[in-house]
């Protein structure tokens, strides 16, 4: 058989008693792909032991059947998320890979119709209920925080940013009733209503770059000013895509602000301080957090520490041979943020443990 025909998945998320619509593989020691599982074949809990067990940690589908393995993902994370044959570390890569994909989908939903059409709305918000549920989970934060240092690609930047915000918020609820103030005293389901849509406003952030051109987007040198001023853009078209949509008042604030400087030199609308919505100004953290713990494509990544150190403007020089040299963007890092707000997020991330 083509190895080139298989594409590795975690066993993990496979549901038991559940009726797959794809067919699924294990690779015999002679390097065969052997049937294990036919579609509309239920698939048992002692088939999973087995596998356990037998210490494989991937089996496989056919290529061609990948659409219908992503849909079922999606349909079914909850239980993936909930189930006791997935790992923290599979359930992680699951659950990323099923957010990048909802996020692709909300970015060409938009550039196609020019707004936020209310079933990939309704997608977004579903996953992002079944993203909260897993990192109330214990372990579940390390695992994520091993995408720390991947590609700095639009969808997967997203899905990160939704992870650390709404982590971020869930351990520190005192920022929250500033985001939506009574909110402490809400019911839980409340609350977690609340996360929701602070999640949504992460997750879709940028979801104004759908019109900017990958070209711009991939640069790996300087922008030009046109093309900065093209860049500058992305937030503003991300509030037309999602102003007739029912989002809180709060959510589409933080969409058009989350590139607005503490200081007042950030952009569209050149905000500062109190004037940037409480929400703006945590995504502003977080959104930076990752881009330079992330492999972009005019700069390699920095390591947690020294970008916790960088924001804060201690980083000055740089420590080692191994360290990429500090990028000019980088300076008077300390000008963008709301300072009391930047030391709750780097106490967070001690807590998390992130080490990249």
């Amino acid at each position: 058989m083509n190895e080139g025909r298989y594409l590795a998945i975690p066993p993990g998320a496979i549901i038991p008693g559940f009726l797959p619509k794809f067919r699924i593989y294990v690779l015999s020691p002679q390097g065969q792909y052997i049937l294990w599982a036919l579609e509309g074949r239920e698939v048992r809990p002692e088939q999973l032991d087995r596998l356990a067990e037998g210490g494989l940690k991937e089996v496989y589908i056919d290529i061609e059947e990948q659409f219908i393995y992503d849909q079922y993902l999606e349909d079914n994370l909850g239980d993936i998320l909930d189930s006791k044959w997935s790992s923290n570390d599979q359930k992680a890569t699951i659950f990323s890979r099923v957010s990048t994909n909802v996020v692709k989908t909300a970015f060409e939903t938009c550039f196609r119709l020019g707004t936020m059409s209310t079933e990939a709305l309704r997608q977004t918000q579903r996953m992002i209920e079944n993203a909260l549920k897993f990192i109330t989970q214990s372990g579940s934060l390390q695992a994520l925080a091993k995408m720390i240092g991947h590609n700095y690609q639009t969808y997967e930047h997203a899905t990160k940013v939704l992870w650390f915000t709404v982590a971020f918020l869930r351990d520190n609820p005192g920022v929250v009733e500033e985001i939506l103030p009574g909110y402490q005293n809400l019911s839980q389901r409340q609350q977690a209503e609340a996360l929701k849509q602070c999640g949504v406003a992460a997750l879709l952030h940028d979801i104004g770059k759908a019109f900017v051109s990958k070209e711009i987007l991939n640069k790996s040198d300087s922008l030009s000013t046109v093309e900065w001023e093209i860049m500058k853009r992305h937030p503003l078209s991300g509030l037309a895509m999602l102003v007739d949509t029912d989002l809180p008042v709060f959510v589409k604030k933080a969409i058009l602000h989350h590139h607005e400087d503490f200081d007042g030199g950030g952009y569209p609308l050149c905000l500062e301080g109190s004037s940037i919505t409480t929400l703006a100004r945590v995504l502003r953290i977080v959104d930076t957090f990752d881009a330079m713990t992330s492999r972009r494509p005019y700069k390699g990544p920095v390591a947690a520490s020294k970008t916790a150190q960088i924001m804060i403007g201690l980083q000055k020089e740089q420590n080692g041979n191994d360290d990429p040299p500090q990028d000019a963007r980088d300076e008077g890092m300390r000008r963008c943020f709301d300072e009391e707000l930047l030391q709750k997020f780097i106490i967070f991330l001690g807590n998390v443990k992130v080490e990249a």
